[in-house]
């Protein structure tokens, strides 16, 4: 073979193998995942002094968090809801002040299993696998209604740790 094939030859297999790379799934999807919560992120926006924060890990067919607030009176329930940042969306699953197994929503941890308490919500439903996907795809935000501000008085997207 000439130097010329050669090149050309090896030129193609490094374009190939190049473009076989570009789609590629990430070998190790985000796990670990937060939300700031204020009345700012809310739509349409809330004025309140109320804040928040929550944290998300991912493992084992499973949902961990821990959610916090303060400044904040009269919590009614908090949801993680699907919906990119701007845009509401339908709730997707209690994370407190709904009674048990959900803890009240000053402040809360627990763990949401697929198949127990993990159960997602909304219309159309969608599956606790679906619910993981859009947490990792930019497509999730939690947010905490109180009695004055029913339809949500903080939010925040969930987005990577």
């Amino acid at each position: 073979m000439s130097l010329f094939e050669n090149l050309t030859v090896m030129s193609v297999a490094l374009a190939v193998g190049v473009l076989a790379c570009g789609d590629d799934e990430p070998a190790n999807p985000a796990t670990s995942f937060t939300a700031t919560l204020s009345g700012t992120n809310e739509v349409p926006p809330v004025t309140t002094t109320a804040t928040g924060d929550a944290t998300f890990t991912v493992s084992d067919g499973q949902i961990e968090y821990t959610i916090n607030v303060s400044g904040i009176e009269n919590v009614l329930v908090a949801h993680i809801h699907t919906g990119r940042e701007g845009q509401n969306g339908p709730v997707r699953l209690n994370l407190c002040g709904t009674g048990a197994p959900q803890p009240p929503c000053v402040s809360g941890t627990g763990v949401l299993a697929t198949g127990t308490n993990g159960t997602t919500v909304g219309d159309p439903p969608i599956t606790f696998d679906e619910l993981v996907e859009a947490i990792r795809n930019d497509s999730a935000y939690t947010n905490v209604h109180t009695t004055q501000n029913v339809g949500g008085e903080i939010r925040g997207q969930i987005v990577p740790e």
